[in-house]
């Protein structure tokens, strides 16, 4: 996929210049009629010529204006009464400006592009003239008396006769207005008879009637009155074959002013209940239709088509590059066509405005979509960010204090804490550790974002968002989407007011776990870390059951125990110079010398490690807090499952990161301390350290099961010597640094005296006794006696070996490699060439052939496989 060519929408389209007022005025897209009367609104709105420009005809403000005028007109056509009825902001206002402008100014938008084709279709050559025009906005106008041209106007009907016709108007309803008792339909017919063609506009009557109800009249009040002359002008305006009366009414009580919910439900079913029989007219702003209505109030111009083609065959392209992650819908030529429609807007971003905050009580659908948009483009076209191909929700940039203002108040003010702490800090501090894309997208506080606008819904079930609703919603061209797994993870370990439950990201203002948990962690101490490591280190080290290890993990050097076993010393954590402890432990323990040296096994920590391994101690601390505190018996059992998941899971974490500090394995030697190379993949895989220590120094020959008689012989020197005591010979492999450590020391050493003996490589003498070609009790190896010697009859010394050629085979088992060793360093000054041949009946050799190939290919050596066949075979 290439981007070459695709321009982002700040390279394409402009906006009209009040999106880029410094300070956005909030009224800017919401219009009263009664500014517009009065001249005091913007321009957009007062000017006829520019209203209907920036103006986006849907066709049911097509139809609606079609049927008003043809009623004006004297056509007989159309209802006589309307009721516009839709949620927050759904253009009902915007409907009556129209049809004020249309009746005020005939001649000047009788040409107009937008109103020509209604008037071809009614078969007009232009706007009905001499209409007469009253606009009760019940938001602007009082209850209480008002006085003009020397007339004082009380109520709804003494305003209709007056803005009709004056003072002559308002004579016909005087007395009844003086009273503020509503006349009947007749006199209002009389009245609309005199001065038709009569519109009619009806704005806010919700708002008019909370504040009538205060004013009493006789046993009634001014609520009651206006509500019975909305009943009689319904029908004087339908016995009036040129008038037309528009009434706009909110979709439901939450848009009554009234704290009281339930005074609000029985004044909307009061309204409802006289005006709910005429004609209804919804939606102005169908859904299909808000793509040209943002268009025609956000943009002066949106660019050509060919930009908006490559940059939506862009995205689908991305879509269908990674099919896997994203709603089949989005690869479909329907929606292909609706994201033509919506440019330079994604369709998501429209739908979640319109489906999913569009019901919210404070969320005013077009309006407050244009407000918030309006916002959007300024943040989008000062900063000219390079993701922007397409408008989509995570440009919603809650880091701009306006754009998070219009957000944050559809939800609750504590919201704003939350998005600061939560969004704009911790979600940031995520990705930049995360690095690379991750930051530099801002794939953190995206998604953080993209959750936190999904949480806001009407409805509670459906607040939240899915982690492919948060790709659509985040994701644009060469972002790998499985990097919104690995955000979306550490975004639910970190931020401490989203919530993950039933696969959907929602913020809540109630603190989720991350918050209860870092309260808990807060009150630990670090000597309860440091007491709770040592327990840790000490199940992870193992007991040395199955490796035959004594395992120790002292705070000092001189504290490990001289022994004669092999002993497995795990050196502290936050050691500093671990040679020189390890050096200090080598020569001394308590206050004396160490004698069996050769039996320290050192495991050395990765130190860089400490801090990880520390914070996961405490983490795990704090939980099992959580777990036994009485508030968590309060949670939800989400919550409680939850706390015992992250246990499990922080269990796993601590005895992994100590295994991977615990990997540098040194032995003493002759000239110091060793290394031993530990890259085997099986002993990593071992469930204990000392297990893991164990095979790692029996696959490199140093940890054995028994000594060959040979070696105690050529090392102890018996010939020559002529008597070694049996200790020293146990000495050889406890004391002297740089021997092969046997399993059993004693056991080894002992075995290995009597295999001697029977072999009559050497004897043993206790007294005047001597033990040579035969069993020796093991019971005379311990007396302190017992001492080696060489044979009784020793055997004739072989006569000089001639010079010549000869071959030498050694036939011996893997367990006694070490030997091989030993002779290997007599041979390797000679001349000579060695052929080692290596038969594996359990085929275990096979599985390493690859690791031993490579060793042999690197040192030069040739070889060759023989398969052998299996026994057993026909």
């Amino acid at each position: 996929m290439t981007l070459r060519g695709v321009k982002r929408v700040w390279e394409v389209c402009e906006p009209h210049p009040d999106v880029f007022a410094r300070d956005p005025d909030p009224s800017l897209f919401a219009i009263s009629l009664h500014h517009v009367v009065q001249g005091h609104a913007d321009r957009d709105y007062t000017d006829p010529e520019r209203f209907f420009s920036r103006t986006y005809m849907t066709r049911a403000l097509s139809d609606l204006l079609e049927r008003v005028i043809g009623r004006l007109a004297g056509q007989g056509r159309g209802a006589p009464i309307l009721r516009l009825e839709t949620p927050f902001g759904g253009g009902k206002t915007h409907t009556m400006t129209a049809l004020y402008h249309i009746a005020r100014n005939p001649e000047e938008l009788s040409e107009h592009e937008v109103i020509k084709p209604i008037l071809e279709r009614l078969n007009l050559r232009a706007l009905p003239t001499g209409v007469h025009v009253a606009v009760l906005d019940g938001r602007s106008l009082e209850v209480r008396e008002r006085r003009i041209n020397g007339i004082t106007i009380r109520t709804l009907w003494g305003e209709l006769a007056f803005q009709l016709g004056g003072k002559e108007g308002y004579e016909m309803v005087a007395d009844a207005d003086e009273a503020r008792i509503a006349p009947g339909s007749e006199r209002l017919t009389n009245l609309l008879q005199r001065y038709q063609p009569a519109l009619i506009l009806i704005d806010e009557v919700l708002d008019y009637l909370v504040k009538a109800r205060a004013v009493k009249v006789g046993d009634s009040n001014l609520m009651e009155q206006t509500a019975s002359f909305l009943g009689a002008l319904t029908a004087a305006v339908s016995a009036t074959p040129q008038s037309a009366l528009i009434v706009a009414l909110p979709a439901s009580s939450l848009e009554v002013p009234v704290d009281d919910q339930t005074v609000a439900e029985r004044i909307f079913q009061h309204a409802k209940k006289v005006l709910g029989r005429v004609e209804l007219v919804e939606t102005p702003v169908a859904q299909d239709e808000v793509f040209g209505v943002l268009r025609r109030r956000l943009f002066r111009s949106v660019g050509n088509e060919r930009d908006h083609k490559k940059a939506v065959d862009a995205m689908q392209d991305y879509y269908g590059e990674y099919a896997r992650f994203f709603p089949d819908r989005l690869r479909t030529p329907d929606y292909r066509a609706r994201m033509l429609q919506a440019y330079p807007f994604h369709p998501e971003l429209v739908d979640l405005l319109y489906e999913r905050w569009g019901p919210h009580p404070q969320f005013q659908r077009t309006r407050g979509a244009l407000r918030l948009l309006a916002l959007v483009l300024r943040r989008i076209w000062n900063q000219r960010p390079s993701s922007a191909f397409l408008i989509q929700p995570h440009h919603i940039d809650l880091a701009d204090r306006h754009i998070r203002g219009e957000v944050v108040r559809l939800l609750d003010s504590s919201m704003d804490a939350i998005v600061t702490g939560d969004i704009l800090q911790r979600a940031k501090e995520i990705e930049r550790g995360l690095g690379g894309d991750y930051a530099r997208e801002e794939l953190g506080k995206g998604a953080a974002t993209c959750a936190f606008l999904y949480s806001i819904s009407a409805a509670t079930r459906e607040a939240g968002a899915t982690e492919e609703e948060i790709r659509t919603a985040l994701l644009r061209p060469e972002i790998n989407p499985a990097m919104v797994s690995e955000v979306l993870g550490r975004l639910r370990e970190g931020l401490w007011y989203l919530r993950y439950r039933d696969k959907r990201y929602f913020f809540t203002a109630k603190p989720n776990l991350n918050k209860v948990i870092l309260d808990f962690e807060s009150e630990v101490t670090d000597e309860r870390v440091d007491e709770a490591l040592k327990d840790w280190l000490s199940k992870v080290a193992g007991k040395g059951e199955r490796s035959g290890f004594m395992v120790e993990a002292p705070a000092e050097p001189q504290l490990v125990p001289d022994r004669a076993q092999p002993t497995l010393v795990l050196l502290p954590m936050d050691v500093d110079d671990a040679a020189a402890w390890m050096q200090k432990a080598v020569e001394s323990a308590g206050n004396g010398i160490r004698t069996n040296k050769n039996m320290l096994v050192f495991l050395v920590p990765e130190k860089s490690r400490l801090a990880a391994i520390r914070s996961a101690v405490r983490r795990w601390l704090a939980l099992k807090e959580v777990e036994g505190s009485p508030s968590f018996k309060e949670m939800d059992a989400d919550d409680r499952e939850q706390v015992r998941n992250q246990l499990r899971d922080k269990e796993a974490e601590i005895e992994a990161l100590l295994k991977q500090a615990y990997q540098d394995i040194y032995r003493p030697s002759e000239s110091g301390l060793r290394k031993i190379p530990s890259f085997s993949p099986e002993a990593i895989k071992a469930k204990t350290l000392d297990e893991f220590v164990a095979q790692v120094l029996e696959k490199a020959g140093e940890l054995i099961e028994q000594v060959a008689p040979e070696f105690i012989k050529e090392m102890l020197q018996i010939e020559r010597v002529k008597e070694v005591p049996i200790s020293q010979a146990t000495n050889l492999v406890t004391g002297t640094p740089g021997q092969p450590i046997p399993k059993q020391p004693q056991q080894a050493i002992y075995k290995a005296i009597q295999e001697g003996v029977k072999q009559g490589q050497f004897a043993v003498k206790v007294g005047d006794k001597v033990y040579v070609g035969k069993e020796v009790p093991e019971e005379v190896l311990r007396d302190s006696r017992a001492v080696l010697v060489p044979p009784v009859s020793p055997p004739t010394p072989p006569l000089p070996p001639e010079t010549k050629p000869v071959t030498l085979r050694i036939r011996t088992s893997t367990k006694t490699l070490y030997a091989l060793l030993v002779v290997a360093e007599q041979l390797r000054n000679l001349d000579a060439t060695v052929a080692l041949e290596v038969h594996d009946a359990t085929g275990e050799m096979s599985k390493r052939r690859s690791d031993i190939e490579k060793l042999l290919r690197d040192y030069g050596c040739a070889f060759e496989w023989v398969e052998e066949a299996k026994k057993g075979g026909v």
